[in-house]
């Protein structure tokens, strides 16, 4: 596992792409993003309602965005500048899949992928 702000840590490439202006930060950005077409990777902390989790489920399998569960609302918070932030989305692609790599390869946290599979499939409970 790397260290936290190492290199391969995935805080790194979102406050990147925060920096850069390419992270909708909270449920009205990030909404907002879809509805523009440039959400290319959704971040949901694994500590977000149920509610949170099936809406950005939805409208990633909508909108065949991949969507990864990751971290909690506190520490998405602390990367985007909040006290508590329960969903991201990445609007540049090339950020996008290099996030979705290191999130995928376990590093830096805890969480889980879609995977390309919705969701709500995987999680029929919520």
């Amino acid at each position: 596992m790397p260290v936290p702000g190492g290199k391969g840590d995935p805080r790194g490439l979102i406050g990147l792409a925060r920096r850069a202006g390419r992270l909708a930060a909270g449920d009205h950005a990030v909404r907002h993003a879809f509805q523009q077409g440039r959400a290319a990777l959704v971040v949901v902390a694994a500590d977000a309602g149920a509610a949170c989790h099936r809406r950005f489920a939805r409208l990633a399998a909508r909108d065949a965005v991949p969507l990864v569960v990751w971290g909690g609302k506190g520490e998405l918070g602390a990367l985007t500048g909040r006290p508590q932030c329960a969903v991201l989305a990445v609007t540049d692609k090339g950020l996008a899949a290099a996030l979705r790599e290191r999130l995928s390869a376990g590093a830096g946290g805890t969480g889980a992928e879609s995977g390309g599979e919705p969701f709500v499939t995987q999680h029929s409970h919520l």
